[in-house]
C-alpha cells in the first residue's frame, strides 16, 4: 500500500510538471524558436516518465537480477574471486557517485541558480513576472499569483529531484549489473585455466561441470539483464541524442547573449548527458570484451593435456563461448562505444540542422 502511494505521488509530481509545460509550449508560445528553447525540459520529463514506467513494468526482472547478484556474493568461496568482485563493485560505486554528483548539481543549477539569477521581470504593463524553474501554464489559474506560484515552484522542484533519482537509479542498475557480469566472467576465465592445470589432475569431470554451470549462469544473468533494460536503455540512447542536440543549441543561444550563468548551467547539463551516455556505452563495451575474452580462453585451452573423453567435452564449451555476449537497446542497437560515436555524430548533425532551420 505504501509503495503504491509512493508511485502515485511520483507520477503526480512528474505529470504536474509535464502537463503545464506542454500547455505553455502549445497554447501560449507561437514562435517556433521559443518553443524549441523550452522544449527540452518537457522532453526530459517525458523521458524519465517512460523510464520510470518501464522500470515498474519490469520490476520482477529487476528483483531477479539483484537476487542473482546476491546469490553470487553468498556463494563465492575463493578469496581471489571475492577480491575481483570487490574491485568491480568499487568501480561501479565510483561511477554511480559521479553520476549522482553531476545529476543533482547540474539539476539544481537549472532549478535554483537560473531562476534566481534571472530575478523578477517587470513588463511594460507594470506586471511583475516571477521566474520558475520551467515555464508553466494553468488554464484556470494564474501561475504568478500566490499561492499558485509557490505551489508550482515546489511541484517543479520536487519533480526535478524525482527525475534525477530515476536517472541515477537506472544508471546505477546498468552499471552494477555490467560490473558484476565482468567480475563473474573473470572468475569463469580463471576456472577455465585451472581446469587444464596439470597441477590439479583430479576431479576433472567435477571441475568441468562447475565451469559449464558457471558459464550458463552468467549467460542467463546477462539475458535477464537484457530483458530488463532493453527499453530503458533505448529511451536513454535516443533521448540523450535529442537532449544533447537541444542543450548544445541552448549553449549557443546563451553564448550570443553573453549570459554567463546560463551558459555554465547548460554546459554542466551537457557534461552530465555526455557522461551518462558514455558510461552506458562503455559498460556495454566491457561486456563485449569479456565475451571475447571468454571465447579466446576456450579456444586456447591446452586441451591436449586432457584425456580424450574430457577433451571432447570441451567442444560444447567452445561452441557455447562462440555465441557473442552483448547488450542491446531495444533488441536492435548494440550498446557499445561504436554506438556512442554514432550518438555523438547524430547529435552534432541534428544541432547543425537545428541552427540552420531555427
Amino acid at each position: 500500500m505504501e509503495t503504491n502511494a509512493l508511485i502515485l505521488t511520483c507520477f503526480t509530481f512528474l505529470f504536474g510538471e509535464l502537463i503545464p509545460t506542454m500547455l505553455y509550449v502549445f497554447m501560449v508560445l507561437t514562435d517556433f524558436r521559443l518553443r524549441v528553447k523550452v522544449m527540452a525540459s518537457g522532453l526530459y520529463t517525458l523521458i524519465e516518465i517512460i523510464k520510470y514506467s518501464c522500470t515498474l513494468l519490469y520490476k520482477n526482472e529487476v528483483r531477479n537480477c539483484l537476487k542473482f547478484v546476491e546469490e553470487d556474493w553468498r556463494n563465492v568461496i575463493n578469496p581471489s574471486d571475492r577480491v575481483s568482485m570487490i574491485d568491480r563493485v568499487r568501480t561501479s560505486k565510483r561511477l554511480i557517485m559521479m553520476c549522482a554528483i553531476f545529476m543533482y548539481f547540474s539539476g539544481m543549477g537549472f532549478r535554483i541558480i537560473i531562476p534566481l539569477s534571472t530575478g523578477k521581470i517587470i513588463t511594460s504593463e507594470n506586471i511583475t513576472i516571477r521566474p520558475l524553474p520551467h515555464v508553466a501554464y494553468l488554464v484556470l489559474f494564474d501561475v504568478q499569483s500566490s499561492p499558485v506560484y509557490e505551489i508550482v515552484y515546489i511541484v517543479q522542484f520536487l519533480s526535478g529531484l524525482i527525475k534525477y533519482t530515476i536517472t541515477v537509479t537506472t544508471f546505477g542498475f546498468m552499471t552494477l549489473c555490467a560490473m558484476h557480469f565482468c567480475a563473474q566472467s573473470d572468475i569463469l576465465v580463471t576456472l577455465m585455466n585451472d581446469f587444464v592445470n596439470e597441477n590439479q589432475p583430479k576431479d576433472l569431470n567435477k571441475r568441468l561441470a562447475i565451469v559449464v554451470e558457471r558459464q550458463i549462469r552468467i549467460r542467463n544473468f546477462l539475458q535477464l539483464v537484457q530483458s530488463t533494460i532493453q527499453y530503458t536503455s533505448l529511451i536513454q540512447i535516443v533521448g540523450s541524442t535529442v537532449m544533447i542536440c537541444l542543450v548544445g543549441y541552448y549553449v549557443i543561444m546563451e553564448w550570443e547573449k553573453h549570459n554567463v550563468v546560463s551558459i555554465c548551467a547548460y554546459i554542466s547539463g551537457l557534461i552530465m548527458l555526455w557522461y551518462i551516455i558514455f558510461i552506458y556505452c562503455y559498460m556495454g563495451e566491457q561486456i563485449i570484451e569479456q565475451g571475447e575474452k571468454i571465447s579466446l580462453t576456450t579456444r586456447t585451452l591446452e586441451w591436449y593435456r586432457l584425456e580424450d573423453a574430457t577433451a571432447r567435452a570441451l567442444i560444447l564449451l567452445i561452441t557455447i563461448s562462440e555465441n557473442p555476449l552483448k547488450l542491446k537497446a531495444g533488441n536492435f542497437i548494440d550498446i557499445s562505444l561504436r554506438t556512442f560515436g554514432n550518438v555523438a555524430k547524430m547529435s552534432m548533425t541534428y544541432l547543425n540542422l537545428l541552427r540552420s532551420v531555427v
